[in-house]
């Protein structure tokens, strides 16, 4: 034991290399606010949990949202039977300062911003493929040798809809193949008549 404790005393050896200071001063930094209107608004004579609270906005959940606690529940009904007065609620705050920080924010949490998802291009590929074959004839596509997967005509139909809902995707699709001005949902358009549906059945 002594001859392993002399061990890590002898490797514990000063690292000259490394600036304690600026490793320091790193250690102190609070480090940068990504949003823009917190930024703006954040006060660094004050402290992080004074201005948050300034902004309208939480800083500590837990304080905020307390876990309902039994006991403190029961003490409360015991007054209330026993005809004592109690707190009820939470006491009433001053308005926050900065108050329109926490109205932007929630404003532009509301807004949509559009849908992001989009399909991978093999299966964008395999799916225009399709299309210009067999049109909407869900069955021809189950029955083509280039199916793989072995999926169904339901699979089909439900990549397709998926396809034809992302508008960065099938808009330049629909703009080569001459469909941009059709509209989807008229039945009487032979371009959009789906085979092989539950609809014919």
């Amino acid at each position: 034991m002594v001859r392993r404790l002399r061990k890590t005393k002898k490797n514990q050896k000063y690292d000259f290399s490394r600036n304690r200071k600026r490793l320091s001063q790193k250690d102190r930094r609070n480090g940068t606010i990504k949003n823009s209107e917190i930024r703006a608004a954040y006060d660094p004579k004050k402290n992080p949990s004074k201005n948050i609270s300034d902004m309208g906005l939480v800083y500590d959940v837990n304080r905020a949202i307390s876990i309902p606690n039994v006991k403190h529940q029961i003490k409360a009904m015991e007054k209330e039977l026993a005809g004592k007065k109690t707190k009820h609620g939470a006491r009433s705050r001053r308005p926050a300062s900065k108050q329109y920080v926490a109205e932007q924010l929630e404003r532009d949490a509301n807004e949509f911003a559009g849908t992001r998802f989009q399909l991978p291009r093999s299966q964008v590929q395999q799916i225009t493929t399709m299309i210009d074959r067999y049109g909407f004839n869900y069955q021809a596509m189950v029955r083509d040798r280039r199916n793989y997967e072995q999926e169904t005509w339901r699979q089909f139909r439900t990549k397709i809809q998926k396809f034809l809902r992302i508008p960065d995707q099938c808009t330049p699709y629909l703009e080569k193949k001459g469909w941009l001005e059709c509209d989807m949902n008229d039945p009487e358009d032979p371009r959009w008549k789906e085979f092989c549906t539950d609809d014919e059945s």
